[in-house]
C-alpha cells in the first residue's frame, strides 16, 4: 500500500566536462527523526547501483548527477531504498534517452531487490493497492479498496532486512502449510477491505517477521502494545521493520492517535494515509 511519505530524485547534466562520463549522487537527508541516524553514504546507495545496472544493460556510460532528497527513514521497512531504485530506473531511462521498455525495467528491478518491482507496476504506481507474490517480483493490482488512514511509529533503532531474516526461527520460516494459510488469509483480508470493514481487516493484518524483529529490537513489542491501548483497529510491523503501523478510523482519528503516542516518547510518530 503506497502512503504519503516520499523521497524526491532529480538528475542533471554535469557542468564540468571533465566529469561528463561519470555518475555521481548527493543526498539531502530530511527523514523524520534523521538526527538519530547516521548520515547516508552516497557511494553504496541503491540510486547509483540502479543507474550503473541500467547503463550496463543499455551499453552506455552512466553519467550526470543525481540528487536525492531523503524523507523516508532508513531501516524502517517503508521501502525507501527500493522506491529510490525504481525511480532511478525510470528517470535515467528518460534522461539518457535509452527507450527501454517497461518489461526491461522490471527485469532490472528484480535484480536490484525483491521490493523494487512493485514501485514500477501500474496499480501501485497509480496510488492503488497491490499484492506481491514469489519473492515480491510478481505484482498484481487490487481494485475496489477503501482509503485507509494510519499512524506510524518509527523507533530510534532501525533494522537490517538480512539480519531480521537471519533471526527467523523454524516456526516462522515458510512452509507449504504456512503458505496455504497465508493465501487463505490474504483472500479474506482483501474481501474484508473491499466490503469497507476496516476493523475486521485490521484484525487480519499480521507480519510473520514481527517476532524475529522483536528479538533484535524488543521495543517493537512495547510499541505494538501502545498502539493497541491507544485504540488502533489493528497494529503490525511494516516490511522487516522497525516501523510499526496502527490502523485508524479516519484522518482525525489518526492525528489524535499520533498526538497521544508522541507524548510517550516511542520514536518518530506520523499520521498519514494511503495513496500518493
Amino acid at each position: 500500500v503506497p502512503i504519503r511519505i516520499y523521497d524526491q530524485l532529480t538528475w542533471s547534466v554535469r557542468v564540468n566536462s571533465r566529469h561528463e562520463s561519470t555518475c555521481s549522487l548527493t543526498i539531502d537527508q530530511q527523514a523524520l527523526g534523521s538526527r538519530t541516524h547516521s548520515p547516508l553514504k552516497a557511494d553504496d546507495n541503491l540510486v547509483l547501483r540502479a543507474a550503473r545496472l541500467l547503463a550496463e544493460m543499455a551499453g552506455v556510460q552512466p553519467h550526470g548527477h543525481f540528487h536525492l532528497v531523503k524523507r523516508i527513514p532508513t531501516e524502517a521497512g517503508l521501502g525507501g531504498g527500493s522506491s529510490d531504485a525504481a525511480a532511478t530506473l525510470v528517470l535515467a531511462n528518460q534522461a539518457w534517452h535509452l527507450g527501454l521498455t517497461h518489461s526491461k525495467l522490471i527485469d532490472l528491478a528484480v535484480k536490484l531487490g525483491s521490493d523494487v518491482p512493485c514501485f514500477l507496476e501500474g496499480g501501485f504506481v497509480g496510488g492503488g493497492f497491490a499484492i506481491c507474490r514469489g519473492r515480491g517480483e510478481r505484482v498484481a493490482a487490487i481494485e475496489g479498496m477503501p482509503h485507509l488512514h494510519f499512524v506510524l511509529v518509527k523507533p530510534v533503532r532501525g533494522l537490517s532486512t538480512p539480519c531480521v531474516f537471519a533471526e527467523l526461527g523454524e516456526r516462522e520460516r515458510p512452509s507449504p502449510a504456512r503458505s496455504q494459510a497465508s493465501a487463505t488469509r490474504v483472500r479474506e483480508l482483501i474481501a474484508t477491505l473491499q466490503r469497507g470493514a476496516i476493523g475486521g481487516a485490521g484484525e487480519l493484518m499480521t507480519n510473520r517477521l514481527d517476532a524475529a524483529a522483536a528479538r533484535l529490537a524488543p521495543e517493537i513489542l512495547r510499541i505494538k502494545a501502545a498502539l493497541s491501548r491507544a485504540g488502533c483497529l489493528g497494529q503490525f510491523m511494516t516490511g522487516s521493520g522497525s516501523t510499526l503501523v496502527g490502523i485508524a478510523r479516519s484522518a482525525i482519528h489518526a492525528r489524535r492517535l499520533a498526538r497521544k503516542l508522541s507524548a510517550q516518547y516511542l520514536g518518530t510518530v506520523l499520521a498519514t494515509s494511503s495513496g500518493w
